[in-house]
């Protein structure tokens, strides 16, 4: 009952302000939403409560948190909090309203964050909002204009502030990295990261078997052309310690794996920063368990194969955990010690597949993946669920597609997923949400 109040206050407070405040490292950062999105707040809200109460009846003693704690719980629902309001004020007009109009509305121009392209405004217009705004000055508002300007007290960058953000996924995780890294470099630098990274980045090879196109692997059961994305990259970050790293990450468990989680690898005696561990470390896998599980010649996948990389996931989030709690030893230049990871697992997300069988395939992949992922304590990003909100209103509409689904989602799905995946680590970095009584849970700064 205690617990329905405060929800109930929470909303009717969070109607009546736009935000409120938060201090991190003597920055001041405004809250994201402003109260039009106190709905979907209070209604996951109300899901938080329910998850609450379903575990403190299941659960001896009546504990709320067993596999992971308030802060992880939390910081999942801020994550999809600010993913599905986005998605929805994207898909908020009506099916007459073409993508110009509707990507360049005033709330996306403001709140999408990694979107240097959306103050251009509206073809023809001049650089205005389809309401005759500025679309240069709503997204300096938001906190988005100046990525290099940390300082600032509305920077929408801060959560990722000197932070080592390391990612590890196939091709969907590397349109993310290229978003990410948009406000540094360009929007070109985005469009063409595939390309940029296979002529760019390092190999992975010593620390992985060579995987050579049209070759079939027999131990490893598939045969294609994703050796090719078999590097790693590191790029300058946000901040003078800033760094964003991807890595190719096929399916869950592997000798690359074994390596970068081992004593050997980046936790351990790696001489890579032998004073330094990346500070957020999250990946994705699941897409090409079912991809190569997929016959199309039959329509059928292999649950075989399937069912070998989910029990691989078990060792998987072993290997993680122990890198990120293994001891290391102390370096001259570590200062006051080497950093601890934060780790976010995240599922994979919704692409245009040819089969439902495929679908199921990724969407049950997606379900046993949170599941060993909390086993293990670590916090869940649910970018399947913020793309499925994405694209409701447009998988089963045979006349008008608001967005087409297809293996890399295009404008606005990476910077939306970019930006949830920024609130989520904001989330984490700060302790939790700030629930005050000015206003809503509050996302990534702005």
């Amino acid at each position: 009952m205690q617990r329905r109040r405060v929800a109930l206050s929470l909303a009717l407070l969070a109607a009546g302000s736009r935000g409120h405040d938060v201090y991190e490292h003597g920055h001041e950062h405004r809250g994201l939403f402003d109260w039009g999105t106190v709905l979907a707040s209070v209604y996951n809200e109300a899901e938080d409560l329910l998850t609450h109460r379903r575990l403190e009846e299941t659960q001896p003693g009546g504990a709320a948190y067993t596999w992971i704690g308030r802060l992880e719980t939390e910081c999942e629902v801020e994550a999809l909090v600010t993913g599905t309001v986005l998605a929805d004020r994207y898909n908020s007009f009506d099916e007459n309203t073409e993508w110009d109009t509707r990507i360049h509305n005033d709330y996306l121009t403001e709140h999408l964050g990694f979107a240097g392209w959306i103050q251009q405004g509206t073809w023809g217009s001049k650089g205005m909002t389809p309401h005759k705004q500025s679309s240069a000055m709503l997204y300096k508002r938001g906190g988005w204009a100046g990525a290099k300007n940390l300082e600032a007290s509305n920077s929408g960058y801060w959560p990722l502030e000197n932070q080592w953000l390391y990612m590890m996924g196939d091709s969907t995780q590397r349109q993310i990295w290229g978003s990410i890294n948009s406000p540094l470099t360009s929007h070109e630098f985005e469009r063409n990261a595939k390309e940029w990274t296979r002529e760019n980045c390092a190999k992975q090879f010593p620390h992985r078997k060579k995987h050579p196109e049209g070759v079939f692997f027999p131990d490893e059961g598939w045969s294609g052309k994703c050796g090719n994305n078999e590097v790693t990259c590191h790029m300058s970050g946000f901040g003078p310690r800033g760094k964003l790293t991807f890595d190719w990450k096929h399916f869950p468990y592997e000798d690359y794996d074994e390596w970068i989680f081992g004593p050997t690898g980046l936790w351990g005696n790696s001489s890579l920063e032998p004073s330094r561990v990346p500070d957020i470390l999250t990946f994705e896998v699941g897409l090409h368990t079912c991809f190569h599980a997929f016959n199309p010649a039959t329509g059928q996948v292999n649950q075989t194969f399937v069912d070998w990389h989910t029990r691989d996931l078990k060792r998987l989030m072993q290997a993680v955990r122990e890198a990120v709690n293994r001891p290391r030893p102390r370096h001259p230049d570590a200062g006051a010690g080497v950093n601890k990871t934060i780790v976010v697992v995240s599922t994979a997300g919704r692409i245009g597949n040819p089969s439902a069988d495929l679908d199921r395939c990724t969407w049950t992949f997606n379900r046993a993946l949170a599941h060993e992922a909390h086993q293990h304590g670590f916090a869940v990003f649910e970018r399947e669920e913020i793309e499925r909100r994405l694209l409701f209103k447009s998988d089963h509409n045979p006349r008008l597609k608001l967005i087409k689904a297809g293996l890399h989602l295009p404008a606005p799905s990476p910077q939306i997923i970019a930006t949830s995946l920024a609130a989520m680590v904001g989330c984490l970095r700060r302790g939790g949400v700030k629930k005050t009584t000015s206003g809503p849970p509050m996302g990534v700064a702005p």
